[in-house]
């Protein structure tokens, strides 16, 4: 498995063309027992802006926290984020202006976002330096598909760990995150395999 990651992974160099860590805090009083994370609010944030970046509905984040009003959110506050229904498509690691190449996709979302893993799997490679792209993790969804995370400012998995769909991988700093799919070593159309906006 190991050299089948680093062969993924040189395969993967040569075809590039081109902040926070999530704390763990108690469940508060209230919050219903879902799987999930938590997030601080931050100055300027909006609930709009932060349910988009977990690629949840406003309502749906609002319910959850029994917000009576997305205009009450104060820096600091903390919001119960949570994990989206396990699933066998890709989801968005994160959200923001996109930018297709022929495979892969160039994300630019505001530094400190969150990158999630697009689908459940185990970590092949969790690396600091990958040429061309950085930091980066690369995700086997143990059914012949990879999804690969470059760009990143932190990484937050360590290989051979299990991730589930949904649960951070790591953070954005200044770079775009470089993501795709790939099935074995072949790219695949990343853009065509993630849900319409």
């Amino acid at each position: 498995m190991r050299s089948t990651a680093w062969a993924l992974c040189l395969v993967f160099v040569s075809g590039c063309a081109t902040t926070l860590p999530p704390q763990a805090f108690p469940p508060t009083q209230g919050i219903p027992s879902l799987s999930g994370s938590y997030h601080v609010v931050r100055r300027g944030e909006t609930l709009w802006r932060i349910a988009r970046s977990y690629g949840l509905s406003v309502e749906r984040l609002a319910a959850v926290n029994r917000l009576p009003s997305a205009r009450q959110l104060a820096v600091g506050q903390r919001l119960f984020i949570p994990l989206p229904a396990e699933s066998g498509q890709f989801l968005w690691p994160v959200r923001g202006s996109t930018t297709a190449a022929s495979h892969a996709i160039a994300i630019r979302a505001p530094s400190g976002s969150l990158v999630r893993a697009s689908r459940s799997g185990r970590v092949a490679v969790a690396t600091q330096r990958l040429n061309g792209v950085g930091k980066t993790v690369i995700l086997d969804h143990l059914d012949g598909y990879y999804t690969i995370y470059g760009g990143l400012e932190q990484l937050f998995v360590s290989p051979g760990a299990s991730v589930r769909q949904g649960l951070p991988v790591g953070s954005l700093g200044s770079r775009s995150l470089h993501f795709e799919v790939r099935y074995g070593v072949e790219p695949k159309s990343t853009l065509a395999l993630l849900p319409k906006e």
